[in-house]
């Protein structure tokens, strides 16, 4: 009977220890469930909860993930193409009027070109490109943008930018030397910044500012055909916009025959 009687005892005991042990760890499962952050502490970009540190962006990008559906959140399209339409359409045309092809040499035709498809196209692509984040993209897009406009404005007799000057040819060609002066070093520091781009890209605005090298060049010493040199490389300038053009927009689902941008070495991958 004592021996049983000890079992007995010891079963109970044995019993209590457990339910104690599981009350405990329930205990502590509560109280790290119902932590509480006491203080939470914002340096600049950095927020601080409880004893962690975190970015601020990527507890914004955790919390839209958990709010917001990737399949719902807004697309935007990729205005670049739309820029390179403006520019390559309106630089071919009037490149070819420098070039003095089939003997022409009036681009008063042109004017409208040159300030709507021009100009006010691919400025909107600019700010288009603003909207996408893309610095670079919107910087070229609106400048060149002000340049048709600026071209299209000086060739219009009611701005009077050409007969001001009168009879006085060298004064003119010296303030139009200039002003192409200006594009020549525009173009250039862009030029530099599509070293690590594609060669498309690249051989645009190599190309484009020996076009305005050659028509600042030929404007200062007054030859024509230094211009006409200046005009095929502008013809050039446009097919290479072209090619970037068709690469940006066509890929496997419309057309049969999608062309593939080639980069340039050390072109950064994500």
């Amino acid at each position: 009977m004592s021996v049983n009687s000890n079992k007995k005892e010891y079963e109970g005991v044995m019993t209590y220890e457990t339910s104690s042990s599981n009350e405990i760890e329930k205990q502590q499962t509560s109280n790290q469930y119902t932590r509480t952050i006491n203080e939470i502490v914002t340096d600049g970009d950095l927020v601080t909860l409880g004893n962690h540190t975190y970015r601020r962006g990527d507890l914004l990008r955790a919390f839209n993930a958990d709010v917001v559906p990737t399949s719902n959140q807004r697309q935007f399209a990729n205005p670049i193409p739309l820029g390179l339409a403006s520019f390559s359409f309106s630089c071919l045309v009037l490149s070819l009027v420098n070039a003095n092809v089939r003997g022409v040499t009036e681009n008063k035709f042109l004017i409208s070109t040159f300030m709507f498809f021009g100009g006010a196209i691919e400025l909107f692509a600019g700010l288009l490109c603003f909207v996408t984040g893309d610095t670079y993209a919107m910087t070229v897009f609106s400048s060149f943008g002000g340049f048709w406009i600026c071209f299209g404005c000086i060739n219009t007799d009611q701005f009077h930018s050409i007969s001001a000057y009168g009879d006085d040819t060298k004064m003119l060609q010296n303030v139009t030397g200039f002003f192409l002066a200006g594009w020549v070093v525009f173009t250039f520091l862009m030029l530099m910044c599509t070293l690590k781009s594609t060669w498309g890209l690249f051989l645009l605005l190599f190309t484009l500012d020996l076009t305005f090298l050659f028509l600042c060049i030929g404007n200062f010493i007054g030859n024509n055909n230094v211009r006409m040199a200046g005009g095929y490389f502008g013809i050039l300038s446009s097919c290479c916009g072209w090619y970037s053009l068709y690469c940006a927009v066509a890929n496997d689902q419309n057309t049969y025959f999608p062309l593939r941008a080639t980069v340039m070495p050390n072109f950064p991958t994500v």
